[in-house]
């Protein structure tokens, strides 16, 4: 988020990257064919007839903004998202109607974090992270086509469903756990890992986690700890150590997957609260609850695998490679896939080189996740911390 410094689709492999093509920047929209439009509405004899020709005008302005020799190979079907300098939409190839997502990226802002993305991505190779198809360069944008998850994000499951049990919560943890263990053996470190970005391929049972969006991910030449220092990320989601602006290693992405964890069982955050200072400390004192009547239906393997990650002190936390030998990981592993020969450490080959409802107020606050890290905040916890210094109360900060 922010950062201090500086209906069914048949799962696919991915292939290998596609070359970058070199593209001209297509002409504007003639106004001809806005006034016809305009005229082929007006004459229309009645109200459905009307909002039929009103949608393929819109379909057709939007098509128009893309370089011709995108629109050539992929039909564009719906605008997904769109953020200050980029925008996501669903394409179809149109040859094979394989269903696609295009990122485009404003080639005059923005470059910095889209660029350290795309590294990433070129270089990634795994069913748990989002894959990259090729890349088109235009003069005014960029063009990314990846494989498009339709499922949605765990995000949305958690607001939907409520709390997990336990089968499904490890179901969901292997997966990412995988991914994550597969980016740490790169060298390449998330930092924001959350629900919001873990996205479901398609909306079925059988459905595989991606993990996305690396526009705050640190990547070094070796796999071994290297030691950050930028603060980034989701403020409930954020280590310990990222609060005390300590250097940090990739053990902060172990401590959101622990934050991850304890959501999907509680179906809550494990640190909350409306004032950032307030909250800061609890995360810095590893204050959360684990003895409430929800928790006491969770079992005790699954109750230290949530204490094992959200371990302060960094150097204690459990490794992604640990994580996935966790005996609850591998109990319920076994549980819920005994069809399956291979445990959960052994599945990793797969990746190569190249129970309650929540209260209103849980709600309210998973969507608080939505919150970007200040400056400021954690100037005013050190200051908070070393003196009695009269300060602002910090409330949230809502970015769509």
């Amino acid at each position: 988020m922010g950062c201090i410094e500086s209906k069914k689709i048949a799962e696919t492999p991915p292939g290998d990257i596609q070359p970058v093509y070199h593209l001209q920047k297509p002409d504007e929209t003639p106004r001809e064919t806005s006034v016809k439009s305009e005229l082929r509405v007006e004459n229309a004899t009645n109200l459905a007839e009307k909002i039929k020709i009103d949608r393929q005008i819109n379909k057709n302005k939007f098509k128009t903004k893309y370089d011709p020799r995108i629109t050539a190979k992929y039909e564009i079907k719906a605008l997904i998202g769109k953020g200050t300098f980029t925008r996501v939409v669903r394409v179809e190839n149109r040859q094979t109607k394989q269903p696609y997502a295009i990122k485009l990226v404003d080639n005059h802002q923005g470059q910095e974090a889209f660029q350290a993305e795309l590294s990433i991505l070129r270089r990634v190779k795994c069913p748990y992270i989002m894959q990259l198809v090729e890349v088109f360069e235009a003069t005014d944008r960029t063009y990314m086509v990846m494989e498009l998850a339709t499922g949605g994000d765990l995000f949305d499951k958690v607001l939907s469903k409520g709390a997990f049990n336990e089968h499904e919560a490890v179901k969901v943890l292997i997966m990412v756990l995988q991914g994550v263990r597969y980016l740490h053996s790169l060298g390449i470190t998330h930092r924001d890992l959350k629900p919001d970005n873990l996205l479901y391929y398609h909306p079925g049972s059988s459905s595989r986690i991606i993990i996305t969006d690396f526009g705050l991910a640190y990547t070094s030449k070796s796999a071994d700890d290297v030691y950050m220092t930028s603060i980034c990320g989701t403020p409930e989601y954020i280590a310990p150590e990222m609060v005390a602006r300590k250097e940090y290693t990739n053990a902060v992405d172990l401590w959101a997957v622990g934050v991850i964890t304890y959501i999907l069982l509680r179906g809550d955050f494990p640190f909350f609260h409306t004032d950032r200072i307030q909250l800061y400390k609890m995360i810095l004192k590893g204050k959360y609850d684990l003895y409430d009547q929800v928790w006491e239906e969770v079992s005790q393997s699954g109750k230290d695998f949530v204490k094992r990650l959200l371990e302060v002190d960094p150097s204690a936390r459990l490794t992604a490679v640990e994580a996935l030998r966790h005996k609850w990981i591998l109990a319920h592993h076994h549980n819920t896939c005994t069809q399956q020969s291979q445990s959960p450490v052994e599945s990793w080959s797969r990746c190569s080189s190249s129970h309650s409802s929540r209260s209103a107020r849980s709600a309210t606050s998973l969507r608080a996740g939505r919150r970007r890290v200040q400056p400021q905040e954690l100037e005013w916890l050190t200051q908070s911390l070393q003196t009695s210094v009269t300060r602002p109360t910090l409330h949230p900060t809502y970015t769509s």
